[in-house]
């Protein structure tokens, strides 16, 4: 995957775009439309996505697979900008008003029709074979209810310098590692950016919503669920998205921060210490 090929499209609108490259997105989605029954649904919410949106979209665009599937992006009071730019293309828009990503989330998995959930953000670019990688899995084996994989970042305009590329190297190889270790380990660096999940295993209890608790750590709880109803699989997969903010110094990440806790609200001082890594179940 070239990730500088998206660099063009960074920052600009479908009025950017020449008369083919617009014909053929509008005719991506116009096409998704007509998907009645997908394997598999593809769940995007969008908030602050505008500079990095229409490369985002390029990316599931280039996606080579035969599995029916559904893309949904999911308006979690999504700015004026990238709400225009979904409608321009006829992509599938639904609204949730509750701000918070578990919200999106959640409201992603109730309206999808797939029997596999792939986890995603707008601000990622996707290896072209990312749906067969992730989704094929399920059907060699029954008792998995997880793939999740090992993002890679990039800079501003879908750049990789020496660094970022030593950064990323550093980054797969020590995740990689760590993801070979104990439960414990493996649930802390599940990413919701890079996660297809078996659908009905995720239905009975969801996304977390309680946004003090889950701050930080939703795909690690969702991870911790997904547990008792089967099997994780680590799929090697090119996928990139932005730096994450700056972290909290003496802060755990991306495990709950501690700073949510609400010191006299013992029923949540209760669950966070249910969700301590150290005290998760083998």
């Amino acid at each position: 995957m070239y990730l500088n090929h998206y660099s063009k499209y960074y920052k600009k609108t479908p009025e950017e775009l020449s008369s083919e490259e617009l014909k053929r997105l509008l005719t991506y989605f116009e096409l998704l439309g007509h998907v009645k029954n997908p394997v598999a649904s593809l769940v995007i919410p969008v908030f602050r996505a505008k500079d990095s949106l229409l490369a985002h979209i390029c990316s599931l665009s280039n996606l080579k697979t035969i599995i029916p599937y559904e893309v949904i992006f999911v308006d979690n009071n999504a700015e004026e900008e990238t709400l225009k730019m979904l409608k321009t293309l006829g992509a599938r828009v639904v609204k949730e008003e509750r701000q918070g990503i578990t919200h999106a989330r959640q409201k992603g998995l109730e309206v999808a029709k797939g029997d596999i959930i792939c986890s995603m953000d707008p601000d990622s670019i996707y290896d072209t074979y990312y749906m067969d990688k992730m989704i094929l899995p399920f059907f060699n084996d029954p008792n998995l209810v997880m793939c999740y994989s090992v993002s890679k970042s990039y800079e501003n305009d879908f750049q990789l310098s020496g660094r970022m590329r030593i950064r990323n190297w550093l980054k797969v190889k020590y995740f990689s590692w760590r993801l070979s270790q104990s439960f414990e380990n493996r649930i802390k660096y599940v990413r919701a950016v890079a996660m297809s999940i078996r659908r009905e295993k995720m239905l009975p209890f969801g996304y977390s919503t309680d946004l003090k608790v889950v701050s930080g750590c939703d795909d690690g709880m969702l991870a911790m669920q997904l547990n008792n109803s089967g099997s994780f699989k680590y799929v090697a997969v090119e996928v990139y998205t932005a730096l994450p903010p700056p972290r909290e110094p003496g802060k755990p990440f991306p495990f709950c921060n501690e700073r949510f806790l609400l010191k006299n609200a013992e029923s949540m001082k209760h669950t966070m210490q249910e969700l301590e890594i150290e005290k998760a179940p083998n």
